[in-house]
């Protein structure tokens, strides 16, 4: 559903109807709860692709969030700092989900998803596109009273056979409630992450303005108070420029890379990728001049490969931290299939296209295994995906995450990353200072510890 609706301006909604629902709704408020007061936090989720490509995608479509829909929702809940929330829902669709937890990003709080918040459905005309009907019905898809009704007409019959603005109006009501009941007897607030649709609900509380559209990652408030609704804020942007304004003022998150050091194997020159070896003497002085260094470092998370020399290199350095250590598959080495325990001049004579890729700082994630071996582009995706998940779980923490890991697989994803970086050829233990901020990496620098 296109991010706003503008183009209705000029038309005016009857509100004077009295629900029964809301009624009987009051009705049922206990006498303890009457000094209680829940302020519902209507957030829209954030920009998806659809919304760019302006298609009709409504309750019966999903599409993801663009990087700046999850930035905006991440800014979002920066901006939301202050108001303490007692509770967290969404839609069951994604995008709505994903806003939600992306709002709440270090306040652990679960959201919970519930089908009747799910946007209006466009019928037949799910998944095409807004211009597309103005051939078909000689209205764009942005006039929705023409194609939804409006929140008082029970009897409106859509020319697309999409859901009525009246029929949307009382299930996210009932939704609405369904939260409400889960909370009796409390007061604060809560937050609820649906869709642009919210503001046909929503035209019920706002008078005899004209029915305008939400913006995403906008900010609406409804007050429940006596069994009764009220609308005291709606499609405020103001919180989201507030999260842009203290995002920009954070410090991005570190997170030192260590690639292990000499080992048995490599000093022989055989190649190790999911091979694995001893360290040699330089290694295990270089494991205990890394632990003395970082000594003052305060950790809040630590991760290694699952191979020997990658979890073995992390037990020594982080001796004396007391920091709990995540093994974890995705930092092992490239698995080099025939070419594994292999001497690297044997495979540099090959003359190759795969070994100069293997061999070359800024092409290894062009390397295509001879045979049963891992390409460099499938084991960079899964170095980057672990690297984004903890940076997207730490980004608003304090303190610096240490991960250690191996040579061909940071070379790959720093290809895939940081293309203009070169991560140079060391015989010791490199330390890499990665800074991760709104889904970017950055090198700040390099150091080798022998």
């Amino acid at each position: 559903m296109k991010n706003t609706i503008k183009s209705l301006a000029t038309l005016f909604l009857v509100t004077a109807m009295t629900w029964g629902p809301i009624s009987a709704f009051a009705a049922s408020v206990s006498k303890t709860d009457e000094a209680k007061v829940l302020r519902f936090y209507l957030v829209r989720h954030g920009q998806t692709y659809s919304n760019i490509k302006e298609m009709t995608i409504g309750g019966g479509g999903n599409a993801q969030l663009t990087q700046k829909g999850r930035y905006d929702a991440s800014s979002l809940g920066l901006g939301l700092a202050d108001v303490q929330f007692i509770a967290g829902y969404s839609s069951t669709l994604g995008r709505a989900y994903e806003t939600a937890n992306q709002i709440l990003r270090g306040r652990n709080m679960p959201v919970t998803q519930i089908e009747n918040l799910k946007d209006i459905s466009w019928g037949d005309a799910e998944g095409g596109r807004i211009d597309d009907l103005t051939g078909k019905f000689g209205h764009s898809g942005n006039d929705f009273e023409f194609y939804f009704g409006k929140f008082n007409d029970p009897g409106f019959k859509s020319p697309v056979n999409a859901e009525n603005m009246y029929q949307f109006s009382e299930r996210f009501e009932g939704a609405l409630k369904e939260i409400a009941s889960q909370h009796q007897g409390q007061s604060g607030n809560i937050l609820v992450t649906a869709h642009s649709s919210m503001a046909f609900y929503l035209q019920k509380y706002r008078g005899d303005k004209p029915l305008s559209g939400l913006s995403n990652t906008s900010v609406s408030v409804l007050e429940l108070k006596d069994g009764k609704f009220s609308l005291v804020d709606f499609n405020n942007t103001e919180y989201l420029k507030s999260g842009y304004t203290k995002e920009k003022q954070l410090p991005p998150l570190d997170i030192t890379l260590v690639i292990n050091p000499m080992t048995i194997l490599n000093k022989a020159g055989v190649m190790e990728g999911t091979s694995d070896s001893d360290f040699t003497t330089q290694g295990i002085k270089a494991n205990q001049q890394l632990n003395h260094d970082l000594k003052n470092t305060r950790f809040i998370a630590a991760y290694s490969s699952e191979l020997g020399r990658g979890h073995k290199t992390a037990e020594a350095v982080l001796a004396g931290h007391k920091q709990t250590l995540i093994k974890d598959k995705n930092l092992d080495e490239m698995f080099l299939g025939h070419w594994e325990a292999e001497k690297r001049e044997t495979i540099k004579a090959s003359d190759s296209q795969a070994a100069k890729d293997l061999f070359s700082a800024d092409r290894v994630i062009h390397f295509l295994s001879p045979d049963d071996g891992e390409n460099g582009d499938i084991a960079a995706f899964r170095l980057d995906s672990l690297l984004s998940k903890i940076g997207y779980q730490y980004e608003f923490s304090k303190g610096n995450v240490v991960v250690f890991t191996h040579p061909l697989i940071v070379k790959a994803f720093l290809n895939k990353r940081i293309p203009d970086y070169r991560l140079p050829e060391a015989d010791g233990i490199q330390v890499i200072n990665l800074q991760y901020k709104n889904e970017a990496f950055n090198v700040k620098d390099v150091k080798v510890v022998k």
